[in-house]
């Protein structure tokens, strides 16, 4: 394959994984193996989106004027070295019906820490000592974007929340301000890397929307560094319904304006009961009809964990994809 730079696998790799929600979480579970090894360890970044507007990160982002913390928590919760009663904390979440109800303890954590320190890479490095975690971890930006979008019919959607219930494809997606500006170091950590991993996710709102930030897109696009997208391995009832694994990657090409090098796809079928329960729900399995995609080349194999109650990519096997993807480059 033509990845743009040689990598050489046996060498300790810069790798930055760029996506939000559950699906960048997964992804770094899945190479964290290859950040604590004891010879060459990757040097593992993680550059999380932040245009979150429901649940606890909606709230807090509405209550504070802050960006939302939910996302960073998950991957930091991803990144931690061992499982612990301090992981443990990050993910409780307040149960009842008060004000706290719904609030996640490492959401509130990562917010006291900013602002004690009056800078979230300060509080997510010092959260990160405590946990003890495999890799960085940055917000793709300080600002609390707005995620906007508009359909083929002309319809207008605003905030995340929203986009994720538009009909695809869209004809428009952008965020607001236009000119938000990106966190320094998530720049500087893509321009000194040696790949870009896009995490599976929601396509608009978790894969594409940190590419939105035009200072980052164009870092990417000036490091001129192999990019591989770890495709969903399922449509989303709402956000990708009816797009195929061809439409992902056309929108990602299109609206993140980056060339992918290439698409790792899984081709293990789910179990009939949890295919019944997602065709109900109006998804479907994504899978690769042909060795390239919009010109640039897949590899697919084996990725579902058949023992998770939801489909869900199994860490081992994808990191062993990615391994030998990043082999062939």
């Amino acid at each position: 394959m033509d990845g743009g730079r040689a990598l050489h696998a046996d060498l300790p790799l810069k790798v930055v994984a760029i996506g939000g929600g559950t699906g960048l979480a997964a992804l770094l579970r899945a190479v964290k193996p290859e950040a604590c090894r004891s010879r060459d360890p990757w040097k593992l970044t993680g550059i999380v989106t932040v245009s979150d507007d429901g649940g606890s990160s909606g709230r807090l982002r509405d209550e504070l004027g802050v960006i939302p913390p939910g996302d960073l928590r998950n991957c930091l919760s991803a990144l931690t070295r061992e499982e612990s009663v301090l992981s443990d904390l990050l993910n409780y979440r307040f149960k009842g019906d008060g004000s706290l109800a719904g609030h996640s303890l490492g959401n509130l954590m990562l917010l006291a820490m900013a602002d004690l320190t009056g800078d979230w890479v300060h509080a997510i490095r010092q959260l990160s000592g405590v946990l003890v975690t495999a890799g960085r971890l940055y917000p793709s930006t300080v600002v609390p974007v707005v995620l906007r979008a508009e359909d083929m019919e002309g319809h207008s959607y605003r905030g995340e929340t929203a986009v994720s219930t538009a009909h695809p494809p869209l004809a428009r997606l952008w965020v607001e301000p236009l000119d938000a500006e990106p966190l320094p170091e998530a720049v500087l950590a893509i321009l000194q890397a040696d790949l870009i991993l896009l995490a599976p996710g929601s396509l608009y709102t978790s894969t594409i929307a940190s590419l939105l930030i035009h200072e980052l897109k164009s870092a990417v696009v000036r490091a001129g560094l192999p990019v591989i997208y770890v495709a969903n391995l399922m449509t989303e009832p709402s956000e990708s319904v009816g797009m195929d694994l061809e439409a992902h990657v056309a929108a990602i090409q299109a609206f993140a304006g980056i060339a992918l090098t290439v698409v790792v796809a899984n081709t293990a079928p789910l179990p009939a009961a949890l295919l019944r329960r997602y065709l109900k729900e109006g998804g479907s399995p994504l899978l690769a009809p042909s060795a390239t995609l919009c010109g640039v080349p897949v590899m697919a194999q084996p990725l579902l964990d058949p023992e998770a109650e939801m489909a869900r990519h199994h860490p081992v096997l994808l990191n062993r994809a990615l391994r030998e993807v990043i082999a062939s480059l």
